[in-house]
């Protein structure tokens, strides 16, 4: 996998994208391509298309009743850090934006000079990685994602010698709950597993924390010669509700 390899998860399955074009036409950037996405129904902020994903490539490993799309949004400008939205059809979504968030800015601001305001449109394609979550190494590569559930006990413990001595600088494991160690087990994440809750107030998870799958990894280049974040290195996170399916968007420096 290259530097510019987006990352898919979904029931135990890894895929990542190509920069080849594919007949399921999955496409990168564009305009918007449905109802709700606009600044009028932003909030007058303005939200950018990243990938499109047409969900009946068997190698993508994500599903959502009633839909053959998926489109991956994110907000750039520093007015919000996080981005909620439910795709309610083919051709429509709903926003939501999160009350509470900090450290955003008061007026538009971006990542770097001449921000476009679309990125260029490109296509790819999308195929299925090796991973085994029964193989030790394997599991605590992508904990963060998955866990480790189908670890034996034998890999367990295997695994829990492996986080004591990668992350002893951070953690204290003495007397350490089966928890916690579960909780220091965040690859691919460097700032730790997200935590967040469902942005749609409607959903019984718009309260509970820790309960969103993480769906997609992208990395700061996501295409060739398309920087998101002017160079910084930021990866963006897509988690989905398993409840209501609203996505949220976040991001973590690498």
């Amino acid at each position: 996998m290259s530097d510019n390899t987006t990352l898919f998860f979904g029931n135990f399955n890894l895929a990542a994208t190509d920069s080849d074009s594919s007949e399921y036409r999955h496409t990168f950037g564009g305009e918007h391509d449905r109802r709700g996405a606009s600044r009028e129904d932003c909030n007058g902020i303005l939200i950018h298309l990243l990938h499109r994903i047409n969900l009946r490539d068997p190698c993508v490993p994500i599903q959502i009743p009633g839909l053959d799309r998926l489109p991956l949004y994110y907000v750039f400008d520093f007015r919000a850090n996080d981005l909620g939205y439910r795709l309610t059809s083919e051709d429509s979504m709903d926003t939501f934006f999160p009350l509470d968030d900090k450290n955003v800015t008061s007026k538009e601001e971006w990542p770097g000079k001449n921000y476009p305001t679309a990125f260029p449109r490109s296509d790819f394609s999308v195929f299925q990685c090796n991973y085994d979550p029964t193989d030790p190494e394997d599991a605590y590569m992508w904990a963060g994602v998955f866990g480790i559930p189908k670890l034996s006990a034998a890999g367990r413990e295997s695994v829990k010698r492996r986080v004591e001595r990668d992350c002893e600088f951070a953690y204290d494991f003495t007397d350490a709950t089966e928890e916690e160690y579960e909780d220091a087990m965040c690859f691919p994440f460097m700032q730790g597993k997200p935590n967040n809750t469902c942005l749609n107030p409607g959903c019984e998870n718009h309260s509970r924390h820790g309960q969103l799958n993480v769906i997609a990894l992208l990395p700061p280049e996501p295409v060739s010669g398309v920087q998101l974040w002017d160079g910084a290195g930021v990866q963006l996170i897509f988690q989905m509700c398993p409840l209501c399916y609203t996505i949220r968007s976040s991001n973590q420096c690498t």
